[in-house]
């Protein structure tokens, strides 16, 4: 299964590709796989898709069930929960809906007994998208058929579009942050409370920067807008979650006021040069939005260094704002490069 890095490395082959919409039928002549093509056994043993049904399930999804995002892994739940999805015909919008977990659960006897024809089937007719990875899909599960694969088989093992790549994304984001939450939760289990309602005040200076950072400085104009959305939205967070994990032992580097006066000196010199840049190529990406998250990462900055007072006095602020301040000048300097 794919992670946050590939997404990212991949990004400039995909913006290089002819996106391809949704597609339900395709040239490979498929049968389309039917709920009554099931073994009877494996489909829920009280089959309602009522109002009441759907209002039931509404907040959740098989794939959070076959992925255990937010819930525990249930192979069982999130096959019955699939055959819903698929009577709904919810796969023709949501790529990770009905069909594809199905295809996913047959293909690695998951919760079920393996059964790659039907997935196979099912890679063939029912789960869309872009041909070439229609294609790719089907080409894997017959070589795991055959023997020469071994691996466990993924929606998004032969993704070739920038569409597909964003609902990827997505669902392993989800999953990242589900990881990074516990990561921090253990991190501050034995906080004192005024660390802890410190680090609140900081969370949400870093959800308002991270947000303005994503909508404002991403170039939203490429077929991969979402994966590049997405992939940037974890970097911060990643980045984010690395220094609490620093700062439970207070483990910042120190640096000197002067260093922080040339941290200064070498942002606001790149961020002169992006301002005054004469007609940039940024896409959507504009002065404007550039300066309004300047100033909402000049208030994450000042929130830092607040939240370090508290949790780690012996770290200056000059120490917290010379990390920070190069960490902005490195994003800002992308723009230059781009230039």
């Amino acid at each position: 299964m794919y992670n946050r890095y590939f997404y990212r490395t991949l990004t400039s082959l995909v913006t290089a590709l002819i996106f391809i919409g949704p597609l339900t039928l395709h040239s490979q002549n498929c049968e389309k796989v039917r709920l009554a093509d099931f073994p009877p056994s494996d489909l829920p043993s009280k089959f309602d898709t009522s109002g009441a049904e759907q209002e039931k399930w509404k907040n959740w999804g098989a794939y959070k069930f076959y992925y255990g995002i937010g819930v525990p892994v249930d192979y069982v739940k999130a096959r019955h929960l699939a055959f819903f999805e698929m009577a709904l015909n919810r796969e023709e919008d949501d790529p990770f809906a009905g069909a594809s977990i199905l295809m996913m659960l047959y293909a690695n006897g998951f919760g079920v007994k393996r059964d790659l024809n039907l997935s196979i089937r099912l890679a063939c007719a029912n789960v869309g998208f872009a041909e070439a990875e229609i294609e790719g899909r089907v080409e894997h599960l017959k070589k795991l058929s055959s023997g020469e694969f071994k691996e466990v088989f993924d929606l998004c093992d032969d993704i070739t579009s920038g569409y597909m790549m964003g609902f990827c994304a997505g669902v392993h984001s989800e999953m990242d942050s589900i990881r990074r939450q516990k990561t921090i939760d253990s991190v501050m289990k034995g906080w004192p409370k005024k660390d802890s309602e410190a680090y609140a005040t900081l969370r949400k200076a870093a959800s308002d920067y991270f947000k303005e950072r994503v909508f404002s400085e991403v170039d939203m104009s490429g077929t991969a807008r979402a994966a590049e959305e997405v992939g940037e939205q974890e970097t911060l967070e990643e980045s984010f979650k690395e220094k609490i994990v620093t700062a439970d032992k207070c483990g910042f580097t120190l640096y000197k006021d002067g260093q922080l006066n040339d941290a200064d000196k070498e942002l606001n010199n790149v961020y002169s040069k992006v301002m005054n840049a004469k007609d940039p190529i940024w896409g959507t990406v504009t002065k404007q939005r550039i300066r309004a998250t300047q100033r909402a990462w000049l208030r994450y900055r000042d929130a830092w260094v607040i939240f370090g007072a508290v949790r780690c006095p012996e770290v200056t602020a000059s120490s917290l704002k010379t990390l920070l301040t190069k960490e902005r000048t490195l994003q800002l300097g992308e723009f230059i490069d781009q230039k």
